[in-house]
């Protein structure tokens, strides 16, 4: 599972494949594998449940420090009623 900022669903469907990588955004990345998508969801942040918070990034116990964390990798001001999908 991976969470992204904002409604990516026109971009994201199911049966998609999608290549997941690691590293700096706008960076040097590395691939690591393909993944085929099950399923999108669109909610808002605050409705993420701390199972699918520590899902998507293991090192964030709370929905507040998940927040803070979008927040940086976003670099904008994130909040419980911004959309996610």
């Amino acid at each position: 599972m991976t969470l992204r900022l904002g409604d990516k669903s026109s971009k994201y469907r199911k049966g998609i494949v999608v290549r997941v990588l690691t590293g700096q955004r706008f960076g040097l990345r590395d691939h690591i594998f393909d993944a085929v998508i099950d399923k999108v969801e669109v909610k808002r942040l605050g409705e993420v449940s701390p199972r699918e918070v520590q899902h998507d990034n293991p090192e964030v116990r709370t929905l507040d420090e998940f927040i803070g964390f979008l927040g940086q990798l976003y670099n904008r001001e994130v909040t419980e009623g911004d959309t996610i999908t």
